[in-house]
């Protein structure tokens, strides 16, 4: 009886490892569309600029991409946010800035509103 029981568990173990061998090949387009893409968007309080970096394929990519551009423009420029496979947002008002991400461009702009109070969208940039 035990060792019906171990067969059992061996033919379900297979079975189920064929399964999901079978669910995880992608065509050539879906593991292209499944590679991670990154966005940054930089901004210098010092200067107003901005740099901004989307559909990166490392975080390093994006983020020397968006300092670069940022900084073309003079001195003080930090990431302001990232984002993989989303969206970034920057906002100004108040003399204040704010920056956030989000799965959509509109949940982006979104949080990025909420850290300043009167603010208007000034960047947003999505992957894809």
């Amino acid at each position: 009886m035990i060792s019906h029981r171990i067969y059992a568990l061996i033919a379900s173990a297979g079975a189920g490892a064929a399964l999901f061998g079978a669910s995880t090949a992608l065509s050539p387009a879906a593991q292209a569309a499944a590679i991670d893409r990154y966005a940054v968007i930089a901004y210098s309080p010092v200067t107003g600029w901005t740099g901004w970096a989307n559909n990166a394929s490392t975080m390093e990519e994006a983020t020397h991409k968006a300092l670069g551009n940022c900084q073309q423009h003079g001195a003080g420029c930090t990431v302001a946010s990232w984002a993989r496979n989303s969206c970034v947002a920057l906002a100004l008002g108040g003399g204040r800035w704010g920056a956030d991400w989000g799965s959509t461009a509109t949940a982006a702009q979104s949080a990025a509103l909420a850290r300043v109070s009167s603010g208007r969208i000034v960047e947003v940039h999505c992957t894809g």
